[in-house]
């Protein structure tokens, strides 16, 4: 199970991702879905731990 909760992300002064919270449970599929620039990559990355900490 994937939990995520209050997941901030910012580049520089910009705040790309402002406090998403989601629960994943085993054997569940989900999709990102929103806009050009809403942060869907970001969040994965930030999963992924390839951005670099604050």
């Amino acid at each position: 199970m994937l939990e995520v909760r209050d997941l901030h992300l910012h580049y520089g002064g910009i705040q790309a991702v402002k406090g998403i919270s989601f629960d994943v449970g085993q054997g569940e599929l989900v999709s990102l879905i929103g806009a050009n620039g809403a942060g869907k990559t970001s969040t994965l990355k930030a999963l992924a731990r390839m951005l670099p900490q604050a």
